[in-house]
């Protein structure tokens, strides 16, 4: 069995340290500025503590209360999280889904923040085994006559806050995430505002922010988008901003990135030893759409340690059918390998396959893919275990 933790609880350097801990139970430190004793739960369901990704034999002393929600700056909020996740080895196979957007739901289309409504309600997590959700910070192209403002993601993110808040299952930062809660992270979907000033970067990633897209359905001033009209790549301030991005301890996510930007991405993510992303991306070769990646592109994600996440939106399927989606990830994980295939559904953004309609159905993709000639292994590491490595990761300091 493997523990991991990241950022200064047991990696050195900031990169992901591997400790073999007693209990049958793998365990993930989430980021965090704040090196506060964390819990976890082992195999057994007994409490034990540790700062090291290591159960220890006996609990120590219960730390200081955490802050609660209610008492956190919105600035604060996510940065102070340390929680630790839960992936056993057998039983459920748990799910962390690089993209739902309900933060875009909620603050954007009134939707309430019990976000009781739609494909992703938090019952519908649970019943899917949800270990963790990245909620995006989208910033829709078209708001203030297509033009976005940095103001804007902080609004967005203070609508994450709250909408954590607003639900016991969702895990606020009081550093514990018993296996029965999902713990959240936050990404920020089409970054053009940041053009204004990409140094303002550098407070949304220390925050929590791990996973950024400079571009969306448009192309804007860093980078040309898949669906763009220019073909055009990163532009010289969009270089910047990535290279800004890695240096950060971020992670540029291609998902809506064209392909020459794609391509002028490589060498940057080279230059600071970091895995590329795509949170939300299926594959052109089996459904010809510009928002999927072409083979070379997977390989490349693998050459880095990156993860492509499997996207449920019909439209990038290729059909409605539960066989399109086990035959899209089987050709991912062919081209790829079974180490840099994800989750990404996009439950929210899009409308899902029928047989996959929400986010209670992610067990029978498992039982599909299992059917398929896919290992309990092998699922576990799509459902979950890759996405973690990649969080993981941090730049040489």
């Amino acid at each position: 069995m493997l523990g991991f933790s990241w950022f200064g609880c047991s990696g050195r350097d900031g990169k992901l340290a591997v400790t073999e801990p007693s209990a049958a139970v793998e365990t993930v430190t989430v980021p965090s500025e704040n090196a506060a004793q964390l819990v976890k739960l082992g195999a057994n369901g007994a409490a034990s503590s540790s700062t090291s990704g290591v159960p220890l034999a006996s609990p120590s002393p219960s730390p200081s209360p955490s802050p609660s929600w209610s008492s956190l700056p919105v600035a604060v909020a996510v940065a102070v999280a340390a929680p630790t996740l839960v992936l056993p080895d057998d039983g459920p196979i748990r799910a962390i889904d690089m993209h739902v957007d309900t933060p875009w739901r909620v603050h954007f289309k009134g939707r309430s923040k019990t976000a009781n409504e739609g494909p992703a309600t938090p019952k519908k997590l649970r019943d899917g085994h949800y270990a963790a959700v990245v909620y995006p910070i989208y910033l829709p192209d078209y708001i203030h006559d297509d033009h976005p403002a940095i103001s804007d993601a902080d609004a967005v993110f203070a609508t994450i806050d709250a909408l954590v808040a607003a639900q016991d299952l969702l895990v606020p930062p009081t550093g514990e995430v018993p296996a029965d809660k999902i713990a959240v992270f936050v990404s920020i979907e089409g970054a053009g505002a940041f053009a204004d000033d990409i140094t303002q970067i550098d407070r949304f990633i220390k925050r929590g922010a791990k996973l950024i897209g400079p571009v969306h359905a448009h192309d804007n001033r860093l980078a040309g988008a898949a669906t763009g009209k220019s073909g055009g790549g990163l532009t010289e301030l969009g270089k910047q901003f990535c290279e800004r991005i890695y240096a950060a301890g971020g992670l540029v996510d291609v998902s809506h990135l064209s392909d020459a930007g794609f391509a002028e991405l490589q060498p940057i993510a080279k230059k600071f030893g970091a895995p590329i992303v795509a949170t939300h991306s299926n594959a052109r070769a089996k459904k010809q759409h510009p928002r999927n990646l072409t083979d070379e592109q997977l390989r490349v994600i693998a050459e880095t340690g990156g993860v492509a996440g499997l996207n449920l939106y019909r439209g990038f399927l290729g059909s409605d059918k539960l066989q399109a989606v086990v035959e899209m990830a089987m050709h991912m994980v062919n081209v790829a390998g079974v180490d840099h295939v994800g989750l990404g559904t996009d439950f929210e953004g899009g409308a899902a396959t029928a047989a996959l309609k929400d986010a209670s159905r992610l067990p029978v993709l498992a039982k599909a893919l299992q059917k398929a000639g896919m290992s309990d292994a092998d699922v576990r590491k799509i459902f979950a275990k890759n996405v973690v490595r990649v969080l993981a990761w941090q730049p040489n300091r």
